[in-house]
């Protein structure tokens, strides 16, 4: 028994098992379209993040018709696009996304072929044509159902529950550069008209040890594991920025933040999330005379008055902090 035939028979028993080929006659055959081996939706899912100035991902997907057992002779497997399915889907999934809209994709082998003696079709591709519009946030579905089976193998049918197969396309996106380099641009100054709010603090460590200009001090958040650690920063007016430098709290180093996800606001009631960024710990050997700076730059700029840090992640321990707090314009 081939590999093919093993993987069948494991994660496809309910649709009728892996039985002996009895000839052309065999009512024991069952063809069925294959998302992602083990996902529970039947589903291939895309990795696609939007960009203010690309996408990133793969835009290029792969499905097969299966058989459940050996082709006694080959099989010609007619798949299209089924609008019709995207309610099961979402029942199943518990999602409420929207169907891949016409115009944003194209299938390539709409028709294949399972050869003799094979248990799977040739790939099935389905290209984005159009990533860049997909914008809902409940995220988009493709149903790809098969729609005919002819062969000479004259027990061969279409599985009545796993005809369908879904390309599901979550919806993402970042403003947020990922490689950390230095944010080219001018530092905003100065920074005494700013309005900082913390999330919470600890003694002698306040929210304006940020913009204080002494890289020696941090605002360092409470010791709890529980609560939540956020900065927000209302630089009075709107600007115009590229991103942010950060001098490391150097008061404790392992307490700095690893994830913060970056918000701004107009009015500091409506956010807008631009991503989060990803950083480490501040480098063995720095200090607060000669600091490890952290960046964190937009892809593209933003109009802002408001922007909110929230960290996710740091270093050890259930206290985190920010030694010096800058905008790049």
């Amino acid at each position: 028994m081939n590999k093919y035939i093993l993987s069948v028979c494991v994660l496809f028993a309910f649709l009728g098992g892996c039985k002996k080929d009895t000839g052309l006659d065999s009512r024991e055959l069952l063809v069925y379209m294959q998302g992602d081996i083990g996902d529970a939706n039947n589903a291939v899912t895309a990795s696609l993040t939007l960009t203010p100035v690309s996408v990133w991902g793969n835009t290029v997907f792969q499905f097969r018709a299966w058989a459940t057992r050996q082709m006694a002779a080959s099989a010609t497997v007619e798949v299209a696009a089924d609008s019709t399915a995207l309610a099961s889907f979402n029942k199943l999934s518990g999602k409420q996304c929207k169907l891949l809209p016409s115009g944003t994709y194209s299938i390539d082998g709409a028709q294949r072929t399972i050869a003799l003696d094979s248990v799977r079709s040739d790939a099935i591709t389905v290209t984005v044509t159009k990533p860049s519009v997909l914008t809902d946030t409940n995220g988009y579905v493709l149903p790809v159902t098969i729609r005919k089976v002819t062969s000479q193998d004259h027990g061969v049918a279409v599985s009545g529950t796993r005809a369908t197969a879904y390309l599901y396309i979550p919806y993402a996106f970042t403003n947020i550069d990922t490689t950390g380099l230095q944010v080219a641009g001018t530092l905003v100054t100065p920074r005494t008209g700013w309005n900082v709010t913390v999330s919470n603090t600890t003694s002698g460590a306040l929210g304006p040890a940020m913009v204080d200009g002494n890289n020696a001090t941090a605002w360092r958040s409470s010791n709890s594991s529980t609560a939540a650690k956020y900065v927000i920063v209302n630089l009075k007016s709107a600007q115009s920025i590229k991103g942010f430098r950060l001098v490391p709290d150097y008061v404790t180093t392992t307490e700095n933040p690893t994830q913060i996800r970056v918000s701004t606001s107009s009015d500091s009631t409506t956010w807008t999330v631009q991503g989060i960024w990803k950083g480490a710990l501040p480098a063995t050997g720095s200090s607060a005379a000669a600091p490890d700076l952290k960046w964190i730059g937009f892809l593209a700029p933003v109009q802002t008055q408001y922007f909110r840090f929230d960290i996710l992640a740091w270093g050890s321990g259930s206290r985190t902090g920010i030694g010096e707090l800058d905008v790049v314009q």
